[in-house]
Order: C-alpha cells, then structure tokens, then sequence
C-alpha cells in the first residue's frame, strides 16, 4: 500500500532537520509495535537517532520492527507484553531501563476496535476495549513514568488517542469513549508530572493506511472515496503519525505538555458541509489549482465570490432580510 512504512519508506531526516530534532542517546519504549502506527512511530523515532524498545502482543511483529530500526543504525530491542496485566508493563519499563541504561521516551500506542451499540454491545467486548485502550494505557504511563521519575532526567510520554475521541459514531460508542479518556488521562498526568520535567501528549490521527485504519473504512474504492473526502486530498501514513511522534519527542517540545494533537489531514473539521458537497467541492479546487496558472486561479475564485454575494443579495430580497 503506497506510503506504509512497509513500503521502503526511508524516515532518516535530513541533516538541517537532525539539528533541530536529534534523539541521538535517547531511549523508547512503544507498545503496538508491531505493526501500523506503532511501527510508523518507531522507525520516526529510530530515525531520528533515539534507540528503540519495540513492544507487542505478538513477539514476532515486534522483532520485525526491532529488526527494521536495526537496519537504520540505532540499537533495538522486541518485548512481548501485554498492556492488559501490569505487571508485564513493569517488566517492560524496567527491563527497557536496565537494557539501556535510561528511558526517556514513552509511547503508548496499543489499542483494538470492539463495535457494537448501547443495545447490542457484548460485556466481554466492553471489558475487553476497556482493557486495553484505557486501563492499558494507564498501566503503560505509569510503569514508564516511574522509570523516568526514578532516574530524575525527564521524559516524554506520548499517547495514542484518536479523532473518534471527538467524534461520536454509532456502532462504535467504546472506541470512541476509551480514546477521549485517553485526552483527558494524559492532560491530567500533564499536570503531575510537569514538576519532574516530564511531558506529556496525546495524538488523534484520523484513519491512516494500516490494517485497522483500512478495516475500519473499507479497502479499494471505499478507501479511496475517504481519501477524496479528507480536505488535505490523501488519506494518513503511520509515517505521518511517527513525524509528530518525533517533535513531541525533542526538545523543541519541552514548553508542549496536556494537548491533544489531531493529525487528520483535516478531516474532523469537515462538518460545516455534507460530505458529498465538500468532497465535491475539494476535487473542484484540485482540478482548478492543477490546471490554472496563479492570476487565473484567483480571477475564478473571485468570480465565484461574486456569484456567491449576488446570490446572498437576492435571497435577502426574498426573505426581506436588513
């Protein structure tokens, strides 16, 4: 798939970019390693310079990514565990600490999709999101912030939220739930650990091209008909989601501590419009800025401009508006 960090991406900055967010010496831990945004994050990271502890449920995936920050020249470590049983984050964190020598950078990425409604949802599958997505990313923040707290260097700790955390669906009430109380977990822990010099940040990607992003819209043309819709005209890269990871992760990120982070390409501030009429209305654009040189773009902006206040002046009129 065009963009997946499985592709051939090479996430090595380049070297007036190295100077301003060099993770050179820095050590990080992701959970969710394995795979999509999880591995995006890691390779960013690795890139960057800031050796990797690449964690996940399935071993295997997080040695592939291991193996990957490898070929980038950082060192790298595969952890299996589970983000469900604390004591498993304990290990990771602390083993992560020992291994290297210093933690600095914690990513809390490991998350899953339960759908069903009010009506409909299962226990287990509430029990199961719950786990994972919330008190999952508690055990992880907590293990790792400890770490930090217990070498008194610092950190960074990011969380993995989502732009569901601001947009209500049906049918899929405990992903969008879980991830709000992620925002408001990491502004609250933002405010306790600011004494230790510990920041700490929450990203809301939208869908970006992973296995669950891709699931949860639909491949082929219904992936492509998203894509269409998002205002930046493409749909999101774990990579995408990594290069934000990097920043908050860097110095120049220091005075940054309790935001929440969209990274959409836009797309959650589409509703002052129908999705087909904005999704027209951006193929429109495209069409016009690819075809038109500068002066001819702005003539055609303008006219319709016009068009739209000699519309306004009407209705006005009719409805015998001041």
């Amino acid at each position: 798939m065009p963009g997946c960090v499985e592709s051939g991406y090479d996430p090595r900055i380049t070297e007036s970019e190295a100077e301003m967010l060099d993770l050179t010496g820095k050590v990080a831990v992701i959970t969710g390693a394995g795979s999509g945004i999880g591995r995006g994050i890691a390779l960013a990271l690795a890139g960057a310079g800031a050796d990797i502890v690449a964690s996940d449920l399935f071993l295997a995936r997080a040695e592939e990514t291991a193996e990957m920050v490898s070929d980038l020249g950082p060192r790298a470590s595969a952890r299996r565990a589970d983000v469900r049983e604390p004591e498993s984050v304990v290990a990771l964190a602390t083993s992560a600490a020992a291994e290297f020598g210093r933690l600095d950078i914690c990513v809390a990425n490991a998350g899953i999709v339960r759908t069903g409604s009010l009506l409909t949802m299962a226990e287990e599958d509430w029990n199961e999101i719950v786990a994972v997505n919330q008190s999952g990313v508690f055990h992880t923040v907590q293990a790792c912030a400890r770490e930090m707290v217990r070498a008194k260097h610092g950190g960074r700790i990011i969380t993995i939220s989502s732009i569901m955390a601001a947009h209500p669906t049906r049918g899929s009430f405990g992903y969008s739930t879980t991830k709000a109380a992620v925002v408001m977990m990491s502004r609250c822990w933002a405010q306790e650990l600011a004494p230790f010099g510990i920041t700490v940040n929450s990203i809301g990607p939208g869908y970006v091209e992973s296995r669950m992003g891709v699931g949860a819209i639909g491949p082929g043309d219904a992936w492509e008909t998203y894509g269409k819709s998002v205002p930046a005209g493409r749909t999101g890269t774990p990579e995408d989601i990594g290069n934000l990871a990097v920043w908050l992760a860097s110095d120049e990120a220091g005075y940054v501590t309790g935001a929440y982070h969209v990274i959409d390409g836009g797309w959650l501030d589409r509703s002052w419009s129908r999705d087909d009429t904005l999704t027209e209305d951006l193929e429109r654009r495209r069409e016009q800025f690819a075809t038109m040189n500068g002066d001819e773009l702005l003539a055609a902006l303008d006219a319709e401009a016009d068009e739209g206040r000699d519309g306004w002046t009407a209705l006005r009129g009719m409805m015998d508006l001041p």
